[in-house]
């Protein structure tokens, strides 16, 4: 199997204007206005929420808390897949 050659990959359609530079605190907002609204929010959004907020947060307790409820959501998830209805 040969590999595709850089030439072949179109670059033209990315710019650096793409991201605008307050990108990580655009996401962090949302992120945090996801998990504050998680009743409207399945699980698997809130974890990668919690995730961006662990990434980007400056707030060391915030992160602790988001990676303390991603692992949480996670346990209750695989017991769920594990119980079947419960």
């Amino acid at each position: 199997m040969s590999q595709i050659p850089d030439a072949a990959i179109d670059h033209s359609s990315t710019t650096d204007t793409a991201c605008p530079p307050d990108w990580p605190a655009q996401r962090l907002s949302e992120a945090r206005g996801i998990v504050a609204d998680f009743v409207h929010h399945p699980d698997s959004l809130i974890i990668l929420a919690c995730r961006a907020i662990a990434a980007h947060s400056p707030e060391d307790q915030e992160r602790r808390e988001a990676l303390a409820l991603a692992g949480l959501l996670i346990a209750v998830s695989n017991r769920k897949a594990k119980d079947g209805d419960a």
